[in-house]
């Protein structure tokens, strides 16, 4: 019953075969999504979650150092997994390098904060700079400039 519960909170489905149809087999294979619905979820507490739709779990009767963990909120494998969607105050929160969660408390930015977004390196949204093959503004100039005695300036 509890993991009935753990699947219809965490990913909005009221069975492991309909978590399964919605892509989520293909999570399944690198293991880290199955242990987190298996083994640490139906009696984990959902502690909250970010604006990517990733979901922080705690399990305080787990060894320290597993007793909290990321369910991410795309299920596609292994793009939907990002690592880098997990902003910095709550992989502080996972790392135990704080106890209190973004959840609970006002995390207070420097005037300089910019928002954080996840990585896009193999997306077509990924940086190209102006001599990659994948920017569309190619580069337009020559690479190597042949020096020509009979243009240079006599030095005074």
């Amino acid at each position: 019953m509890a993991l009935v519960k753990f699947l219809k909170e965490t990913y909005k489905r009221d069975s492991v075969l309909d978590a399964l149809k919605a892509g989520g087999w293909k999570a399944f294979l690198d293991g880290t999504l199955a242990q987190a619905t298996f083994v640490h979820g139906p009696n984990a507490t959902l502690v909250g979650s970010d604006g990517f739709g990733n979901k922080y779990f705690e399990r305080m009767t787990e060894q320290y150092g597993r007793h909290r963990w990321v369910v991410f909120g795309d299920l596609n494998w292994p793009s939907g997994q990002e690592p880098s969607s997990v902003p910095p105050e709550w992989h502080s929160w996972l790392h135990c390098i704080r106890d209190s969660s973004p959840a609970t408390m006002d995390v207070a930015y420097p005037i300089y904060h910019v928002p954080h977004h996840a990585n896009k390196t193999g997306t077509p949204q990924s940086y190209a700079p102006k001599g990659a093959w994948q920017n569309p503004s190619k580069r337009n100039w020559k690479k190597v400039h042949v020096w020509d005695p009979t243009s240079a300036a006599p030095s005074a």
